[in-house]
């Protein structure tokens, strides 16, 4: 059961909220349509090192030193997150005097995998050193919690000629759902192992039918654009975005929970935490032993969606140089405000270069950088959010941004 728990919270939640501060291009030229793709692979974590979250997340041996070094960095409260997602959008504007003429429409997929975990080092030490940490002491993890959802999905709305805002519709087929939290957890034992005590308070639910199908969900998508007088009286552009703010239900959901204080004399250390695979049978009596409560359920929760406000850049300045900044929230608990700033220069029509700081999320202070490029009608963009993840193991994290778009 304990080697289920920190399973649990380790693996299946390491599937981040990734960021979205490629900035979006403020285009007001009347065009009639356009495509566009985007796709993310986003991770970050304030304690847990490149070197070992690429072989949690990707596979590969994870030796004494790299859990070593990850572990050095860890301290009370730490937090890990990933994103791995992508949309495509088709728009049309030209819809004659519908609505007036001012209003075009969107049909938009995409699929999205999110996970987020928050937890203190004992937990990092339970899941990945077992007894040999905490032979003759306490490992504490009151406070923990975890969160993986996987969808796609496909939507409608309305988009604005003008100014490009839109608001939208979706419907969401889940595949994948895994929960968990831990109102109280201590786990002590004497410096043999043979005598051990355990008090938790402690639910984990997920789902784990073969089924493509598991729920679904209702959703929205908005983005809403307005300018306003800037400095030196130059107009500048600001943006209200949202994405996936709705609700989901998820059917046939195993939810395992305990709420209890044990004690035992026959179980060691290496028994709960060992490697080796055990049968169904011991595995039942292990979860019996220790008092799980077992049962089968429909549950009903948020979206992974996020909301961020800020400025945005103007596609036909005819400065070189603007700036962007904004603050982003999403819809987890483990996730702290983040606030991003940055610059972006024209150094040619069809090239252009940004810089930018970021803090919060699920990690620390982290610097991006992105370029675009376009040919008449296409543009493309590339960009990470973490440069130091980018160019070295020691990082804490990882950050891949693609943004393609078609105009006519």
């Amino acid at each position: 059961m304990i080697k289920l728990l920190t399973g649990v919270f380790f693996f299946c939640s390491f599937v981040v909220f990734g960021q979205h501060t490629l900035p979006i291009q403020m285009d007001t030229s009347i065009i009639y349509g356009e495509i566009s793709a985007y796709g993310i692979i986003d991770y970050s974590g304030t304690s847990i090192q490149n070197q070992m979250s690429e072989k949690l997340i990707f596979g590969g041996f994870i030796n004494a030193d790299v859990k070593d070094a990850s572990m050095d960095k860890h301290r009370t409260h730490n937090k890990f997150g990933i994103e791995i997602s992508s949309e495509i959008d088709y728009k049309n504007y030209n819809l004659g005097e519908f609505l007036k003429g001012q209003y075009g429409f969107y049909v938009r997929a995409g699929a999205g995998l999110y996970g987020s975990i928050s937890y203190n080092d004992d937990l990092y030490g339970l899941a990945f050193y077992g007894n040999q940490r905490y032979l003759g002491d306490t490992a504490r993890f009151t406070g923990t919690e975890a969160n993986l959802v996987n969808f796609q999905k496909i939507g409608f709305g309305l988009v604005s000629k003008n100014l490009k805002s839109s608001l939208g519709v979706n419907y969401y087929n889940i595949t994948d759902y895994a929960e968990g939290f831990v109102r109280f957890g201590e786990l002590s034992a004497d410096s043999s192992g043979s005598n051990m005590n355990l008090d938790l308070d402690a639910r984990v639910q997920m789902t784990n039918s073969a089924k493509f199908n598991k729920g679904w969900g209702i959703g929205l998508d908005g983005d809403f654009r307005f300018n306003a007088q800037w400095i030196n009286e130059r107009e500048a552009f600001f943006q209200a975005q949202f994405k996936n703010i709705g609700l989901m239900t998820i059917n046939d959901v195993d939810v395992y929970a305990v709420d209890s204080s044990y004690s035992f004399s026959g179980f060691k250390y290496n028994q709960l935490f060992s490697d080796n695979a055990k049968s169904f049978d011991e595995q039942e009596e292990i979860m019996d032993s220790l008092g799980v409560k077992r049962d089968t359920r429909s549950v009903t929760g948020f979206l992974p969606g996020f909301v961020q406000i800020g400025k945005i850049v103007d596609q036909h300045s005819d400065q070189n140089l603007q700036s962007f900044f904004g603050v982003r929230l999403y819809t987890t608990l483990a996730y702290n405000p983040l606030v991003f700033g940055g610059a972006e220069y024209k150094f040619y029509p069809w090239m252009k270069v940004g810089v930018q700081a970021l803090y919060g999320g699920f990690a620390k202070f982290r610097v991006g950088f992105y370029s675009q490029y376009s040919v008449k009608n296409f543009y493309f963009a590339i960009g990470s959010e973490n440069l130091i993840g980018v160019l070295t193991n020691k990082g804490s994290g990882q950050s891949i941004h693609l943004r393609l778009a078609v105009k006519w």
